[in-house]
């Protein structure tokens, strides 16, 4: 997710009501949020990050997915066509058996499970602020998975393949 600035945001947030926007502000530094979401269980994990490298994806993988989901059961990683996630793949030769990867079409991220929990974590945690730093945009989208995970929404799916 993202890149992610710090801008003002408007919408409702935490269930407040609508705050003014102020009308000038400064674009600062931009942040990105890896994340790896369990449709089964409604949970998910992230990371803000300053830049998403291959380098980058690949440490997320390797340090907070497989030993988060398990590494007896199967992780299935459903990537769009973004160049850090091939060069994480090309990086990772050694991947764990029980990991597969799967690419989405060009143009059709709408297929990946994670993008409308984007839109639910940026709902919950960004609207009705205006956050100074990345730091705060950080600490917010901490807090906004925090709360998801507590109040999970598990994906059922409605047909059967």
């Amino acid at each position: 997710m993202g890149p992610l600035a710090t801008i003002p945001r408007g919408g409702c947030g935490w269930g407040k009501k609508p705050a003014r926007r102020p009308d000038r502000y400064h674009k600062g530094k931009t942040i990105q949020l890896l994340a790896a979401f369990a449709p089964h269980t409604g949970k998910a994990i992230g990371l803000p990050s300053p830049n998403k490298t291959g380098e980058v994806v690949l440490a997320f993988l390797k340090d907070m997915v497989v030993p988060t989901f398990g590494k007896e059961r199967k992780i299935h990683l459903v990537w769009d066509n973004f160049s850090a996630h091939k060069l994480a793949r090309r990086l990772w030769d050694n991947a764990p058996a029980n990991v597969r990867f799967y690419w989405t079409p060009t143009n059709a991220s709408w297929l990946n499970l994670i993008e409308p929990w984007f839109l639910v974590l940026e709902k919950t945690a960004l609207y009705n602020t205006d956050l100074k730093s990345t730091d705060a945009i950080a600490e917010n989208l901490r807090q906004g998975i925090e709360y998801l995970n507590n109040h999970p929404r598990p994906y059922r799916w409605a047909k059967a393949l």
